[in-house]
């Protein structure tokens, strides 16, 4: 009698991407093995949601998306607090610290992003925190307890803001200090970042412009920051968000392609055969940009997830490129933006005394990128616009800039056509 052979199946990372490849590969194959390794000790959780924790918003058991019965339902080996050095694709084995190597047929390397440091002294001082992962939101809600004072943020990205929203509720006096001359800065064009920042004056929060931390002061805790104006600034609790660097290491000296993070094609698939990534340590194609890069974005993530989970087990899906999108709202401001926020042809509304601004950008007669603030209604069918390549006469978006865009409950009657 012949033995029956099934697929091994290893995942490293537990999160978005690594969670919607179970999903998938499950569906297609209820025979295969499914590993997955997590360098945590959770079972799946929503990291979107660490800020809405920190402000106890919502429970620890709130914020997960794979609990315990998720595994053993679908028949996952889930392997947790177990890091990976290595992914060798020559033996077809991922080595883990403190553990035996696994063999794989197929790999999917979602090991997602780390949180940069600032490299200034004090760094490491109690009290002074990044926001990435579980362990970080606990250790910031203990340190919220135990200490009164202000805290301090650094950086305007989304990290930064969405932790000042979080602190905010929990009626704490918070400082915003940026290194550029506005918020969110990789996110929206000046005028978007402007409608923001006048909502968190009106909260009283206070902003530092074209500010750096140039060091934390404290023996056994934080007591405060040197900033690069001079001021030092009293606070018990700071978090650091200045952005994310992938999480490349495992895969270094592989012969994967690597530029900031793992390129991948329209199947999530890496150039080494059988080995695919996904999440916020990819570079799936951009159409807007025609190029690769990164884009770390949760919708983005699980996408990727799927389209690599299909893939693995010889599904035949794939990836439409990405869009970089994001969107967030903080202290009832609402902003997002897609695609590039600059062309040669710029169509701009202001409206209600600044209370909503919108701007689409053109370039080529091709239309490349928008910028919602206040009301963001349509927001959907400009991106689905941006995704699919749909050429439209400028003429037929104006409308929309005074009116808002929620009126077009199709891409067709704008009278655009499909970008081949």
């Amino acid at each position: 009698m012949t033995a029956v052979s099934f697929m091994d199946y290893v995942i490293i990372g537990n999160s978005a991407a690594g969670i919607s490849a179970v999903h998938e590969i499950r569906r297609q194959d209820r025979k295969g093995r499914i590993t997955v390794l997590s360098d945590e000790p959770t079972f799946g959780y929503s990291r979107v949601m660490l800020p809405q924790y920190i402000a106890r918003k919502i429970r620890k058991k709130d914020m997960l998306i794979a609990p315990k019965s998720f595994y053993s339902s679908l028949g996952v080996r889930l392997h947790r607090g177990q890091t990976v050095e290595k992914v060798d694709p020559t033996t077809g084995r991922v080595h883990i610290r403190n553990g035996k190597p696994l063999a794989y047929d197929r790999l999917l390397v979602a090991t997602g992003s780390s949180a940069r440091r600032l490299h200034v002294s004090g760094e490491d001082l109690p009290g002074v925190h990044h926001l990435r992962q579980m362990a970080d939101a606990e250790a910031i809600r203990k340190d919220l307890v135990l200490t009164g004072g202000p805290v301090l943020i650094v950086g305007g990205g989304l990290v930064g803001v969405k932790s000042l929203e979080a602190l905010i509720a929990r009626k704490r006096e918070v400082h915003l200090v940026i290194s550029s001359d506005r918020i969110l800065s990789q996110m929206l064009d000046p005028e978007g970042s402007e409608f923001l920042l006048r909502s968190l004056k009106k909260k009283e929060v206070n902003v530092y412009l074209r500010t750096d931390v140039r060091g934390f002061d404290g023996k056994e805790g934080l007591k405060g920051a040197h900033l690069s104006d001079g001021t030092f600034l009293r606070c018990t609790v700071a978090i650091i968000g200045k952005g994310v660097d992938p999480n490349i290491g495992c895969v270094a000296g592989t012969g994967i392609r690597v530029n900031q993070g793992i390129v991948v094609d329209s199947h999530m698939a890496t150039d080494v055969s059988g080995v695919y990534a996904a999440g916020d340590v990819v570079e799936p194609f951009d159409v807007i940009e025609k190029r690769h890069q990164g884009n770390a974005i949760w919708p983005l993530a699980v996408e990727g997830g799927r389209v690599a989970g299909s893939n693995m087990a010889d599904g035949g899906a794939v990836f439409s490129g990405g869009v970089r999108m994001n969107s967030v709202e903080v202290l009832g401001a609402r902003v997002i933006s897609a695609g590039r926020r600059h062309g040669d042809h710029e169509m701009v509304a202001f409206r209600k005394g600044g209370e909503v601004y919108r701007k689409l950008v053109f370039s080529e007669g091709r239309f490349l990128g928008f910028v919602l603030a206040g009301d963001i209604r349509g927001a959907g069918v400009l991106t689905a616009m941006l995704k699919n390549r749909v050429e439209v006469d400028p003429s037929a978006l104006e409308p929309g800039l005074e009116r808002g865009f929620s009126f077009w409950p199709r891409l067709d009657a704008l009278g655009g056509t499909m970008k081949t």
